[in-house]
C-alpha cells in the first residue's frame, strides 16, 4: 500500500468466533484478505464502487453490526459483501466519502444512461 492512507481496517463481528477475514479501506481502494493457510485477496478501486447498501436486522442493530453490499462496475466481481461490520453506519458513511473523493480525483464519471439524438 505504497502511498495510501488507511482509512479504516476491521474484521467481521461473529459472536466471539475467530474471523479469517480482513477488510481494509484506504483512499484509493477496498481490500479483503480471506483464509488461514490459503490465502485469498480481492480488491476493487473506489471509483468503480457505484453504490452502498447497508442492511441490519433487529439483533445486529442492538448489537451495532450490519452488512454492506457494494455495486461495482468490476467484471470480476459486481458485488462486494462486507459481513457482520461493526459501527456499520460510520463505516458506510466514511466509504461513502472516500469514493466521492477518489472519483474526483480520478476524474471518474458514472455513466448510467445514453439517450439517442431526437429525430425531428
Amino acid at each position: 500500500m505504497l502511498n495510501e492512507t488507511v482509512l479504516w481496517e476491521g474484521k467481521p463481528f461473529n459472536y466471539g468466533v475467530p474471523s479469517f477475514i480482513k477488510y481494509t479501506i484506504t483512499d484509493q481502494r477496498l481490500i479483503v484478505d480471506r483464509g488461514v493457510f490459503t490465502k485469498k485477496r480481492e480488491e476493487i478501486r473506489l471509483y468503480r464502487i457505484r453504490d452502498i447498501s447497508l442492511k441490519r436486522n433487529l439483533m445486529e442493530r442492538i448489537v451495532r453490526v450490519g452488512d454492506l453490499l457494494l455495486y461495482t462496475t468490476d467484471t470480476t466481481t459486481p458485488t462486494f459483501l462486507l459481513k457482520n461490520i461493526r459501527d456499520s453506519i460510520h463505516v458506510s458513511d466514511l466509504l461513502s466519502e472516500a469514493i466521492e473523493v477518489s472519483r474526483l480525483k480520478y476524474k471518474a464519471q458514472e455513466l448510467t444512461e445514453i439517450q439517442a439524438p431526437l429525430e425531428p
